[in-house]
């Protein structure tokens, strides 16, 4: 569902730089069911796209504007991502403890296009389905816009994605708004590498055995810091950790909140954390 008026600007397959808007509801917890909600953008340029937090964009562009730094910013169950243009190879970036990584992932899509139609505003959407990621998604897509790309991994349809939806709607992008953007956005203090943070390339499986010992060991590194002595001191879960007691008093907070929100938009791809 739309909340928010329309500020279209149809951009030709030949513009430099085009900037999709959508407004992101996801469920973390598929046994509360609640849904947050934030906005997203899918950038595409003249060789990639790109697709990242608004919330990341306004911290960067704040400090280009001030200069002043920002710290890192990890983002929960994360779907950003970068690939080139005509391609289904993403690379995925994403926090875990207090490093930042990133693997590649090969994403193709195999659609069903239906007949079914219905309005927009001025435009007429047509109805898809795929299996991806382990949901079944129902996505509503414009050949008025003749851009075939969409949030996240989807892509291939003959038009741009306006809306899509899991089946069980435990996560649903809605377009806002596209607009022109003068030159292709530099995302490289916040995508690439985050506020200082460049992403680590690892393959999908590496990054699978540091999502276990993030879960067995919640941040190794700090423990082994604290373990030698040194002055070290960060906040996690509402407290600040100060030394290996405080840590493992935290501990099984952690290993219950990755249990608790462990519905990842790829299920399929969910480690399965025992107690």
């Amino acid at each position: 569902m739309f909340l928010f008026a329309f500020a279209f600007i149809i951009i030709s397959l030949n513009a430099q730089s085009t900037r999709a808007i959508y407004e992101y509801k996801y469920v973390r917890d598929s046994i509360a069911n609640k849904a947050f909600t934030t906005t997203v953008f899918l950038d595409l340029n003249t060789n990639n796209v790109k697709f990242y937090y608004q919330e990341l964009y306004k911290m960067d562009s704040t400090k280009k504007a001030t200069g002043k730094s920002n710290v890192s910013m990890s983002m929960a169950n994360s779907v950003m991502l970068k690939r080139n243009l005509n391609s289904s190879t993403n690379e995925n970036y994403i926090f875990v403890d207090t490093d930042y990584y990133s693997y590649p992932s090969e994403d193709k899509m195999n659609w069903n296009i239906l007949p079914e139609t219905k309005k927009f505003k001025e435009f007429t959407l047509q109805k898809a389905t795929t299996n991806f990621g382990g949901r079944k998604w129902t996505a509503w897509f414009s050949k008025d816009v003749p851009i075939n790309q969409g949030p996240f991994k989807f892509q291939g349809l003959p038009g741009l994605i306006f809306q899509i939806e899991d089946e069980k709607k435990y996560f649903s992008f809605n377009l806002i708004e596209i607009k022109k953007l003068p030159e292709e956005y530099d995302t490289s203090g916040f995508l690439e590498s985050n506020f200082g943070k460049k992403a680590i390339p690892v393959t999908f499986k590496k990054y699978n055995e540091i999502l276990w010992n993030a879960y067995d060991n919640p941040f190794s590194e700090i423990r082994t810091k604290l373990a030698r002595g040194e002055d070290y001191t960060f906040s996690a879960y509402g407290r600040d950790i100060k030394s290996v007691k405080d840590l493992d008093e935290v501990r099984k907070t952690i290993q219950a909140d990755k249990r608790k929100y462990n519905n990842p938009i790829e299920i399929d791809k969910a480690l399965k954390y025992k107690e």
